[in-house]
């Protein structure tokens, strides 16, 4: 697959990831009950028409404010604390919220709270809540309190609507966390070889180089690619192709260090960057790589395909920038390819 052909379908990925938020978000919308998420600071970042309508929020200035700065004093403090308590909680938490009308009525609301938190530090994120009037509700037990059997079948039923509430939320809070999961991956990594992409190797990268700037440290840099892979894909097709590039990064996430930063930043292009690595350390590296995919077999269907890989190195130097060490490696690269390829060249 191509470069073009690679960024294409990106974005034709990223395309339908951007659709389905939109759906989410008009599905948030049309929901007839009050909904709302906060940030980590319990700051507003969405309310549906319900409840801006309930509280009179302004929908153009209510982004970035908290609850005292949005809401009616008499009913602040309270929804601020059952926020706390939902946080607190760390799960699906149920309190009783109030509201006045413009008609200057009381309302009460059955409000659902989610937490959500990071799932790699588990630091608390954000808070979602589910709203719903129960005012009727809550008159009619006061007239029911004599007529048991009416009032528990009421419960009942309010029991098994709580329970559809409750999967609802649990739900959309992880087609959310997936959504945000999934365009996380797309953005960094290289999908057929699971690889750091283009851009997710030079910010890597640029972390390295200056950080050799600030502290003398050394640092190696590889570009190499498959020797002779327009043949591949000529002979067996771009399927093979694709198994020759996944074998390859197998073979060099096994002969690099885990200290060492690797990248898909072409159609059959890639390129290592060595930290706290001499021009000498690289290369055994280099030669490592280059020795063992010399001696894979990569099978598709009947055939059994052996292909062999071309490495360019440079070092580090103060007074060169990082594409400048990269144009060092890449011309050692195609003297690598003029004396015959399958080999190690340095600067």
């Amino acid at each position: 697959m191509t470069m073009s052909e690679e960024l294409v379908r990106l974005k034709k990925e990223n395309a339908s990831l951007m659709h389905m938020i939109k759906q989410f978000t008009d599905l948030l919308d049309s929901i007839p009950d009050p909904v709302f998420m906060k940030d980590e600071h319990l700051r507003w970042i969405y309310g549906n028409p319900v409840i801006l309508n309930l509280y009179n929020i302004d929908k153009d200035n209510y982004i970035g404010k908290t609850e005292d700065q949005l809401l009616p004093e008499e009913f602040a403090e309270s929804c601020m604390e059952s926020d706390r308590k939902a946080v607190a909680k760390g799960g699906i938490s149920k309190s009783e919220e109030r509201a006045r009308d413009e008609d200057g009525e009381i309302h009460f609301y059955e409000v659902f709270k989610v937490p959500s938190y990071d799932s790699e530090t588990g630091d608390f994120k954000g808070l979602i809540g589910v709203g719903r009037d129960i005012t009727e509700r809550k008159e009619a037990q006061e007239a029911l309190e004599e007529e048991n059997t009416k009032r528990q079948e009421n419960e009942k039923k309010l029991a098994e609507l709580s329970a559809t509430l409750e999967e609802k939320v649990q739900t959309r809070t992880q087609e959310l966390n997936e959504q945000r999961l999934k365009a996380e991956y797309l953005a960094t990594i290289d999908v057929l070889t699971e690889l750091n992409n283009r851009r997710a190797f030079y910010e890597k990268s640029l972390a390295i180089d200056n950080e050799s700037r600030r502290y003398s440290n050394d640092y190696a840099v590889m570009i190499l690619d498959v020797d002779l892979f327009k043949a591949v894909n000529d002979s067996y097709g771009h399927a093979a192709g694709d198994k020759v590039l996944q074998k390859l990064a197998l073979v060099l996430k096994q002969e690099a260090r885990i200290t060492d930063v690797i990248g898909r930043i072409g159609g059959e292009e890639f390129a290592i960057i060595c930290p706290h690595t001499s021009l000498e350390g690289a290369q055994e590296i280099a030669k490592r790589i280059c020795n063992t995919f010399s001696q894979c077999v990569v099978p598709f269907g009947e055939e059994k395909i052996r292909c062999s890989v071309s490495l360019g190195l440079a070092e580090y130097s103060s007074d060169r920038s990082f594409d400048e060490v990269m144009a060092r490696a890449d011309k050692a690269l195609y003297k690598a390819k003029d004396s015959g390829r399958n080999c190690v060249v340095s600067e």
